[in-house]
């Protein structure tokens, strides 16, 4: 019975990189002060820190923490998920992109068809 219990924890080739090291790494890179990060969250810089040496933590926090260093930890975790999802600005932008591809072929084909007249007259 035990050693169901625990199998939640059991670490998986697929599980997401260790959220405090993640984050801890893109600041140091963007040389972002780690003061201004824990000042946005209303945090002692130790505590800050202790965000660092966790695998995890809760979703408010690294939205906080998105926020804190404008950066999209959200969707960048998301994108390494490797599932296709489709946010409502690119759909936007597919279907736009449809939209002037049609134009463009009604074009080319008056264009064919002056190129005819052309020709003849």
């Amino acid at each position: 019975m035990s050693e169901n219990t625990n199998k939640f924890q059991e670490k998986r080739s697929t599980d997401a990189p260790a959220l405090g090291n993640y984050i801890h790494w893109h600041i140091q890179q963007n040389k972002i002060a780690k003061k201004t990060v824990s000042e946005f969250l209303g945090v002692l810089p130790t505590t800050l820190n202790q965000y660092f040496k966790q695998s995890s933590f809760q979703f408010t926090i690294l939205w906080r923490i998105s926020q804190a260093v404008q950066h999209n930890f959200l969707m960048e975790l998301g994108e390494r998920l490797d599932i296709a999802y489709e946010t409502k600005a690119e759909k936007a932008l597919k279907t736009a992109l449809a939209e002037k591809q049609k134009q463009l072929e009604n074009l080319e084909t008056q264009l064919q068809v002056f190129k005819e007249i052309h020709k003849i007259g």
